[in-house]
């Protein structure tokens, strides 16, 4: 039994089923329209620490790479490499990202302004304080197109054999336990589901859902004013020319997104669930507004639409992965990086759950880190 239908529970699903397992696939909305579909969805990990981290986000990418060769990735990949410029502020940053990332293997260079504008034309970059700019180039990242993605991985599912299961009929109301162990999921229709395992990949909702089975799986809160794990997205267009690359500059981070769309996002651009509808449009428009400094292209363009998103943030940063000791036949998966980390993370769950096995490569992110269980 897998919860959640995001890209996470999508990439689960498929390859269970692909392994001959027996498939349920539960989602309360529809596949991949949550947290998934307003992603700034980069593929990267250059920035990622721990070493063992960094190596699990490289990995994921190189699995995204083997996935899309079956799975028709003309429609969804997009390995076309990250662009990043930084301020002030912020080079020494870089410069050191850059020099630990080319350590540990992982393709990064620094690069002048003339190399930049080779590998994205469409991109004018200030001149003002030009000899404080640091840019650099990481060829081997990129990003997906999430719902093309997660529409295929469903379907791929579906034709494997497993059973998907959407609205009240899949969303889950509790989790059943005998003697301490999970047994059945009840959904809002009323059904009762019996599982040998049931896996959580519910995002955002993790903590409600691990509720139900009396597990704790601190994450960072959502509702408060102020909270961290929402994020701001826009999507503008028509661009013409469009940018192939993703970009990260000191303004405003962005790929593109569909034909003459682009994605925009900005770490300075806070919005909570709480903004009002008015500050949500203000922002949208000093988010396009940033962009059409670099973007000429964007200069007709329009705000074509914009969300607060809800980010699944455990508590500590680190993806949670693995069985629940305390509660036999549950198993969580939840990460921030779930776009980079999903294929990879799918390929070694399954091992997990179909050889009942534990790989070191998920052993710093065991749940028991910091869950506590509650008497059933």
């Amino acid at each position: 039994m897998v919860i959640g239908s995001g890209i996470v529970g999508a990439a689960l699903a498929d390859r269970l089923a692909g392994e001959k397992a027996e498939v349920v696939l539960l989602e309360q909305g529809r596949p991949g329209q949550a947290t998934s579909r307003w992603s700034l969805a980069w593929l990267n990990a250059a920035a990622k620490t721990p070493q063992a981290y960094h190596r699990l986000n490289a990995d994921g990418m190189r699995a995204w790479a083997r996935l899309a060769t079956g799975l028709n990735g003309a429609t969804w990949y997009r390995p076309v490499g990250n662009l990043q410029v930084a301020d002030a502020g912020r080079r020494e940053q870089l410069e050191a990202t850059v020099a630990r990332a080319r350590a540990w293997g992982y393709a990064a260079h620094l690069v002048d302004r003339e190399e930049a504008a080779r590998i994205e034309p469409t991109v004018r970059l200030p001149d003002t304080a030009s000899r404080n700019l640091r840019l650099a180039w990481f060829p081997q990242e990129g990003y997906l197109l999430t719902e093309p993605l997660v529409e295929q991985l469903v379907a791929r599912a579906r034709q494997r054999g497993a059973s998907v299961r959407t609205g009240e009929a899949g969303r889950v109301t509790g989790i059943e336990r005998v003697a301490g162990r999970v047994t059945a999921v009840r959904t809002a229709d009323g059904e009762r589901i019996p599982a040998d395992t049931v896996v959580c990949c519910a995002g955002r909702w993790t903590s409600e859902v691990a509720a139900m089975a009396g597990v704790r799986v601190p994450m960072v809160d959502p509702e408060p004013p102020g909270s961290t794990a929402p994020g701001f997205v826009a999507r503008v267009g028509p661009v013409e020319p469009s940018p192939t690359r993703v970009l990260h500059t000191p303004g405003v981070n962005l790929r593109p997104h569909g034909p003459r769309t682009v994605h925009l996002e900005a770490g300075d651009m806070t919005a909570d669930l709480h903004t009002p509808e008015t500050h949500l449009r203000d922002l949208a428009h000093t988010l396009l507004d940033r962009a059409r400094q670099l973007l000429p292209g964007l200069s007709q363009a329009r705000v074509q639409e914009y969300r607060v998103c809800v980010r699944p943030m455990p508590a500590d940063g680190m993806p949670v992965v693995g069985t629940v000791e305390a509660v036999p036949g549950l198993y969580t998966v939840v990460t921030h990086s779930g776009v980079t980390l999903a294929a990879r993370l799918a390929e070694l769950v399954t091992r997990e759950l179909l050889e009942d096995i534990r790989l070191p490569q998920l052993e710093p992110y065991r749940i028991e880190r910091f869950t506590a269980t509650s008497p059933q």
